[in-house]
């Protein structure tokens, strides 16, 4: 699966807002729990680490730097020395150093974790393809809410999940399991 021996691990937005994000349900309530394994297992290895930070341009958001709920989820907050990337965008290529970190890393592949799919996960994942980055995106480790379309009608969060990752598959990334990323380095 992995080609390179320099995999760049990215948890994108995993702060306390994502738990005031939405008043719907969630899919996958397990991603923070297996991000923190992938974590372990990328610190284990030595392997590069890079969190994504959302600072939103909006007060009333969650995400915003000013809300209680600013700072990352404390099962996947960075560790010394580890890179933190604060971006004010939906994805975490525009307007952040993102791109020339993993350049001065040497890194052209990426495992993309976080939240939520079809917001920043989604925007960082097809850009990163559009860069040139091979990019995994492990399943289990990414999560969504139910979605209201214009018309009212709900789309439960684990059908809206399985729609992005389809979406995604193949053209912007390799989907997978955090178990496989795992017996790979």
């Amino acid at each position: 699966m992995l080609q390179t021996d320099n995999p760049a691990l990215l948890v994108v937005d995993v702060q306390l807002a994502i738990d005031h994000f939405s008043p719907h349900l969630r899919s996958n309530p397990q991603a923070e729990e297996h991000i923190a394994a992938l974590l372990r297992y990328w610190r284990a290895q030595s392997r590069p680490i890079i969190h994504i930070r959302h600072s939103s341009r909006f007060p009333e958001s969650p995400y915003h730097a000013d809300s209680p709920y600013f700072a990352f989820k404390p099962e996947v907050a960075p560790e010394a020395g580890e890179v933190v990337v604060t971006k004010r965008e939906n994805c975490a290529f525009i307007g952040t150093e993102l791109h020339d970190t993993l350049t001065q890393l040497a890194a052209s592949e990426l495992v993309v974790t976080g939240v939520v799919i079809n917001h920043s996960v989604d925007a960082t994942v097809k850009v990163g393809a559009a860069l040139g980055y091979r990019i995994y995106l492990p399943e289990d480790t990414t999560a969504t809410f139910a979605t209201p379309l214009r018309d009212g009608t709900l789309i439960e969060a684990e059908q809206l999940q399985e729609i992005f990752l389809s979406n995604l598959q193949g053209e912007y990334a390799q989907i997978c399991h955090s178990r496989e990323l795992m017996t790979q380095i």
